[in-house]
């Protein structure tokens, strides 16, 4: 039997070209995901205005079961699992004059619930912090009109939100549940429908487009 020998060279480059052809198998049969995209498009049944230092938007949110009357957000057509996140605020009432400290103080718990466009809840989450003096607040809301001073209803400082979105649902809501607030005169808890009790911000859905 006859040996053929191949040159050390052509070996060398036979050895390489298969190694790109893998190479190249493995990229085709193993493409790459699409990459996570972020909507941040919401629609707010009472929006508040603009942060003037964070330039922010900020909506209340209101005691309701439906999505419609309070913050809502679409949830774009993708795979895998989607993630709303916002920033949950207590609402605060800034005095429109320097106060006692003891008179102006607020202490708040929000609970507020993600719901299906249907009202079934997804989940709940809170947020409590305390109001004693500005210093306290995330921000001041623009007041309306050139040179008008800020509102007096002002974001307390974030609490982050991260809620994971079941497959199939195309619309979250952001609705208030309950408001606990502790005053210098006493507490008092609220459930009424239609009551402002929070405040949101920076509202986002993180997806893989389908």
């Amino acid at each position: 039997m006859t040996m053929v020998r191949w040159p050390l060279g052509l070996i060398g480059w036979m050895a390489v070209a298969a190694l790109v052809a893998q190479a190249s198998t493995a990229q085709r049969s193993g493409a790459k995901p699409p990459a996570r995209r972020t909507s941040q498009v919401f629609t707010c049944a009472a929006g508040l205005g603009n942060g003037v230092a964070s330039k922010r938007r900020f909506c209340d949110v209101i005691i309701t079961s439906a999505a419609a009357e309070s913050v809502s957000v679409p949830i774009p057509p993708h795979v895998g699992s989607a993630n709303l996140q916002f920033d949950l605020h207590n609402r605060f009432t800034v005095p429109a004059s320097p106060a006692d400290l003891a008179q102006a103080f607020a202490r708040q718990t929000a609970i507020v619930a993600i719901v299906r466009q249907t009202g079934d809840v997804i989940a709940r989450a809170a947020v409590t912090r305390d109001y004693r003096m500005p210093t306290d607040l995330f921000d001041r809301i623009a007041g309306t009109g050139r040179g008008a001073p800020p509102k007096a209803i002002a974001p307390g400082a974030p609490q982050a939100i991260r809620v994971v979105i079941p497959a199939g649902v195309t619309l979250a809501g952001i609705v208030g549940a309950k408001l606990e607030e502790w005053r210098a005169s006493g507490r008092g808890a609220f459930d009424s429908p239609g009551r402002a009790i929070a405040i949101v911000s920076s509202v986002r859905v993180d997806y893989t487009p389908r």
